[in-house]
């Protein structure tokens, strides 16, 4: 079966992780354009050598997946920066009607998010503005939309005033207009699903909090959806960079016309209430819905079911991976870390698949967790690991990968995507990468999000520490593998990292 598919950007999650889970399967081939169409951070794409690609290939696909941001502004950054009219993004998103007017048989995933709306200052991804007034225009959002839905206490109207007072009103007349524009794209997305030209739209939200910009769209976006009745074939909910994983997923399913049967295990008692950072609603209601998007359903009983997801969360309190080894008191009293390991070690003992979804921190996978598995000898017998930024990213990965990869004869691809991430999400994320910036970096003259001319050797310092961490975390694991390990820097900035792997 070929898929066609059209990444949100060219980062390593959205553009590598995908082909990753693709490869657990010998009859999946997917069809992704050279990585030089994607455009590069904030440079857009080109979209007409891009639509030149998507024409050729499409005729020899049985399903596309196509990220909206990609094809509308030429990215993920793109769709934050743009200054291009309605009309023009209007053009951009029709080229999806020709499409499928030139392949009628064929079914069409789309993506599309709503922009998000970050709380701190940083143009990093961002306008220029954003460097100075981020914050405010933040703030601003956040107290408008609290105040049109539950009204201002003094604080809070003297706050806003005085942000009105000291925010350039072009800025923020900048900024609305397009959130204005691009809601426009979201409205018409939702119009292409009710055509049936495209037969499901996943919308994950970015960074979403719960007043502000995005809640404001998010309001907008699902009366729409509610009018047309379309809820079964549009699916809301927090997320981003794991989209790509969860359609594939979808796709594969669909294709196959199998639905994965999941069984649930936590790691607290309350683990399903509690509200991750970066997210705007419980993680059990998130889980919901992935699996959902992802194609699957939950089961009552491990007997039933073709995996076990095991879910390792805090026990009430979620911190920064970069936090570790120094917990909240939660993280034991409200959790037993030995019990859920013990319960995977018994399914595993059982031949039982069990995927683990390491959302006990954010930004990374928990050091202990990574070391009871080892000390247990139960790396090498799990379906499937992730551990990385939000909670929505690492729960989309493992339930791709494992929707995918639960019946795949694929050793070398099951223990390869384990790898990666643990590589990545665990050491890299959790344990390189905060140490090198506070005492790495400084001393080299470079910084989170300018290496200053160093990329090649601060790459060499990642690739050292990366090994170093593995090296003494894994005792009892991976041990038929030889790892070979080369590092890059696709952003040139800590915040996330690509690898070349070889096993």
């Amino acid at each position: 079966m070929k898929i066609l598919y059209i990444p949100l950007d060219e980062r390593p999650c959205n553009f590598y992780y995908p082909q990753m889970i693709a490869r657990l399967k010998d009859e999946l081939d997917l069809l992704v354009p050279p990585i030089e169409l994607l455009g590069n951070k904030k440079q857009p794409a080109d979209l007409n050598r891009l639509w030149d690609w998507i024409e050729a290939k499409s005729t020899i696909c049985n399903t596309a997946i196509l990220s909206i941001e990609m094809l509308v502004y030429g990215g993920l950054l793109p769709s934050r920066l743009h200054q291009d009219s309605v009309e023009t993004l209007m053009e951009n998103l029709n080229q999806i009607r020709l499409l499928k007017k030139n392949n009628p048989e064929l079914p069409i995933l789309a993506s599309n998010l709503i922009m998000r709306t970050p709380a701190y200052n940083s143009s990093e991804e961002e306008p220029s503005y954003y460097e100075e007034y981020g914050a405010a225009i933040f703030d601003w959002g956040w107290l408008q939309d609290k105040q049109n839905r539950e009204g201002l206490t003094s604080p809070e109207k003297d706050k806003l005033a005085q942000i009105e007072q000291d925010l350039p009103q072009a800025y923020l007349k900048d900024y609305r207009t397009r959130r204005q524009r691009n809601r426009k794209i979201n409205q018409g997305t939702i119009d292409l699903v009710e055509e049936g030209i495209i037969s499901f739209l996943s919308i994950p939200q970015d960074d979403s909090a719960k007043y502000g910009f995005t809640a404001i769209d998010q309001q907008k976006i699902v009366l729409r959806i509610i009018e047309k009745r379309l809820q079964r074939r549009i699916h809301l909910y927090p997320g981003a960079d794991e989209v790509g994983c969860t359609l594939l997923a979808r796709a594969y399913s669909q294709l196959t016309g199998l639905r994965r049967k999941i069984y649930l295990l936590y790691s607290s008692v309350n683990s399903e209430t509690i509200i991750p950072l970066y997210e705007d609603r419980p993680l059990g209601e998130s889980l919901k819905s992935q699996i959902l998007a992802a194609g699957a359903q939950v089961v009552s009983s491990s007997q039933a079911s073709d995996f076990v997801l095991a879910v390792n969360t805090p026990g009430k309190k979620m911190q920064e991976a970069w936090d570790n080894p120094i917990k909240d008191l939660t993280y034991t009293s409200d959790r037993n870390l030995r019990f859920f390991v013990d319960q995977i070690e018994t399914f595993v003992n059982e031949r039982k698949p069990v995927a683990v979804a390491d959302v006990a921190f954010a930004n990374g996978g928990e050091t202990e967790l990574v070391q009871l598995f080892d000390d247990t000898a139960v790396w090498d017998q799990l379906l499937a690991y992730a551990g990385w930024n939000t909670s929505c990213n690492t729960i989309g990965t493992v339930l791709a990968t494992s929707i995918i990869g639960v019946d795949s004869s694929a050793r070398f691809a099951l223990d390869y995507n384990k790898i990666y991430h643990l590589l990545d999400g665990w050491a890299y994320q959790t344990v390189v990468r905060m140490n090198m910036v506070n005492d790495y970096l400084p001393a080299i003259g470079a910084s989170y999000y300018d290496f200053n001319g160093k990329e090649a050797q601060i790459n060499q310092e990642m690739e050292r520490r990366i090994w170093a961490a593995w090296e003494q975390m894994m005792r009892n694991s991976f041990s038929e593998w030889k790892l070979e390990v080369k590092v890059f820097s696709p952003w040139h900035r800590m915040f996330e990292i690509g690898l070349h792997l070889a096993l």
